[in-house]
Formats: structure tokens, sequence, C-alpha cells
């Protein structure tokens, strides 16, 4: 009988820790809930693909502008590479040697020509800014990023003529040009001179996404951001 009573008091306590490991059983299993969640692998869209390469391609055409802003108003000569090579200015190369893209300036020969590479009535601009744009290639298996070069007024309240900036310029004596007010001839702000055109291949775009969404052994993420002009701030 004492036996009996020994056994039943082992049962009664072997059930009553069981129970009171149930909930830390439950947070356990919860926590590992999140964690195999974060390890899944995400499905990349054509659309996440487009977002990232329009992020990065706004970055560095701002980036080259923006300098360019300034060397048309200081005109440091030992600068001068910058404007013929943009590709060499170091934020835009570190951006292009991670896509392994490639950066080209072309300058339009009419507005026929403007308008059938842009694929878009370069007129309706009229003294705006016109959007950047991004298309895929199957055959190339690359992305086109693509943004419209514009006649820009120069950085300063009131500037003499020449007065406004032509960014297809490659070298700082062409960076600024004559306006149509100061010069029969001369541009419009907002005229279409050309193009920037940057090609991202799609397999380096992909890997630049998984690089960026990687999470870490503690759960948390590096980074979830594209190369985005306020994240080059």
């Amino acid at each position: 009988m004492a036996r009996k009573r020994v056994i039943w008091a082992l049962i009664v306590g072997a059930c009553a820790v069981v129970g009171a490991c149930e909930p830390e059983k439950l947070d356990r299993g919860k926590e590992m809930a999140v964690e195999a969640e974060r390890h899944k692998v995400k499905r990349i869209t054509q659309e996440d693909m487009e977002a990232w390469v329009q992020a990065a391609g706004d970055t560095v055409v701002s980036q080259i502008e923006g300098a360019f802003l300034q060397l048309a108003e200081s005109q440091p000569k030992e600068q001068e590479l910058f404007v013929a090579q943009p590709e060499k200015l170091p934020l835009v190369q570190s951006i292009l040697r991670r896509y392994k893209a490639r950066l080209t300036r072309k300058t339009f020969s009419s507005e026929t020509d403007a308008q059938q590479t842009l694929g878009q009535d370069i007129r309706a601009a009229a003294g705006g800014t016109l959007p950047s744009t991004t298309t895929f290639s199957v055959p190339e298996q690359e992305f086109l990023f693509q943004r419209p070069i514009q006649i820009r007024r120069r950085n300063c309240a009131s500037c003499e003529e020449p007065s406004v900036l032509d960014f297809t310029g490659k070298s700082l004596d062409q960076l600024r040009v004559f306006s149509a007010q100061g010069k029969p001839g001369g541009f419009e702000v907002g005229q279409v001179r050309g193009v920037w055109q940057i090609y991202f291949p799609r397999a380096k775009v992909i890997e630049q996404i998984t690089l960026k969404t990687k999470v870490s052994r503690r759960g948390r993420f590096f980074s979830s951001k594209p190369d985005s002009v306020s994240s080059s701030k």
C-alpha cells in the first residue's frame, strides 16, 4: 500500500512539472516559428527588381548632376575629368561596381531622336522635369534605367550669361551655355538635350537585393533599403 502511494506521488509530481513547463515550451515554439519565418527565402518579384534599379539609377544620376552643378560654378581644372567621365565620381563608381552596371550619356541629334529613345513626348515637359524610367530586356537579361538630361539653371541667384547648364557637355567650358533670352538660338530651361542610360545585369540586382535583406544570426536585418538618394546623404 505504501509502495502504491509513493508511485502515485511520483506520477502527480511529474505531471506538475510537465504542466509547469508548457508555457515555456509554447514561448520557445513561437520563437522558433518567428526565426523560421525570418530565414524563409523571400520571392523577389519583377516589381522589386525594377524598384531597386530605379532607386540605384536615381542615386547615380543625382550624384552626377549635383557634382556638375558645383563644378560649373567653381570650375576647378583638376576635377574636369569628372565632367568627361562621371563614372569616376567616387560614389557613382562604387554603385556601378557593385552592380557591374554600365553608364552611358547620349546626346540627341533631334527632337525626333529624343522621342524615339525616351518613348515619351518631350514637349510635355514644358519646363518641368521628365521622369526616369526602367525597362527590362529579356534577351540581354538586364535592366535599362534612363533619365532625360534637361537644361537647368545655374546654381546662383542672378547669373550672367551663359546662365544655364547643359549636362551633355564633356568639359567645364561646355557645361555653361546661353539661354534663349541671352542669345538667339540659346536654350530653354527644361529642354531635353540627351539621356543618362545605366544598364544593370539582372543577376547582380537579385544578388544585391538578397544581400541587403539578409538576416544576421541575431535575427536583425543588415539593411532593407536599395541604394537611394535618401540613403546616400
